[in-house]
């Protein structure tokens, strides 16, 4: 069982290896891991410990539509040099990245490039189509939104909405922009967290909200959350949650924070999970060819 290990945002192969030790030695010789460093020194992330050791590494240099379809082509590249790959597990921004790359080979009808997926703590899940809510965001950039662009994201923004697709972007926007407690906009300096500051479309994110993106992650799917992590976080890993497939996708909550657990019981019903998944997405690979 071949699975390719995507880090967070700053942080590194390096020490995925160590967040993943516990479940590589309960998985067993069966799975062999490989590992992808970003491409894109940046500094420390969220939830990297203080004795984690540079470089730390980014798969984007930021998240709009062109710089998330380069981060694409990268991954597309390693798994097409290294590949195939039977699963692959990501944490935080590895996690919301091989989601992405998911969702656009599904997309594009080209055959999925996993069986399943084990995703810990994903954030927010950007598009690389900037057809993608371009209407939608082109309407928030005119003369007549002027109050709402005023007002967002500190004020009362919502109030200047009446469209519902509009909202539920607007208020995960704002999810988002909370992190800035958390120096997003340090890690990736060229990153512009005002995002409407701008007045071009293309340099605002396509967040993907599974109430306005209607396809679904065909391969089942294994969720690792933290019930201590950041509540904007646990936001954006419930609404990833949302783009995978109920009927094969399995939960687990640790009382961690933002990272991957460790507690042997917690190690041991995920294992459990993630051999159960990886078992049925063979089967559906054998059967279906998805």
């Amino acid at each position: 069982m071949r699975i390719l290990a995507l880090h967070g945002l700053g942080s590194s192969c390096s020490l995925l290896k160590d967040q993943l030790a516990p479940f590589m030695r309960a998985l067993g010789k069966e799975y062999q891991f490989n590992f992808l460093d970003g491409a894109i020194p940046c500094g420390r992330g969220p939830g990297v410990p203080a004795w984690a050791s540079e470089p730390f590494y980014s798969y984007a240099t930021g998240f709009t539509p062109a710089e998330t379809s380069q981060a694409l082509r990268r991954l597309d590249d390693f798994i097409r040099e290294h590949g195939p790959f039977d699963g692959v597990f990501g944490f935080s921004l590895g996690a919301a990245l091989a989601i992405t790359y998911m969702l656009d080979q599904q997309q594009k009808q080209a055959p999925s490039p996993f069986c399943f997926a084990v995703m810990f703590s994903p954030i927010f899940v950007v598009s690389p189509d900037d057809d993608y809510c371009g209407g939608l965001i082109r309407r928030w950039l005119a003369d007549d939104h002027a109050e709402f662009r005023s007002k967002f994201p500190d004020g009362d923004f919502m109030a200047q909405l009446e469209d519902e697709s509009e909202r539920t972007l607007a208020q995960y926007l704002h999810q988002v922009l909370s992190m800035r407690s958390m120096g997003v906009g340090m890690i990736l300096p060229n990153t512009k967290i005002d995002f409407l500051s701008t007045d071009t479309p293309e340099e605002i994110p396509r967040l993907v909200h599974p109430d306005l993106f209607h396809t679904r992650i065909k391969v089942p799917t294994v969720h690792v959350s933290g019930q201590a992590d950041s509540p904007y976080i646990a936001e954006q890993s419930r609404l990833a949650r949302g783009l995978c497939t109920p009927s094969i996708m399995r939960v687990h909550f640790h009382d961690g924070g933002h990272d991957v657990p460790f507690k042997v019981s917690d190690v041991n019903a995920i294992v459990s999970s993630i051999n159960a998944m990886a078992e049925e997405g063979i089967q559906i690979r054998d059967l279906y060819g998805v």
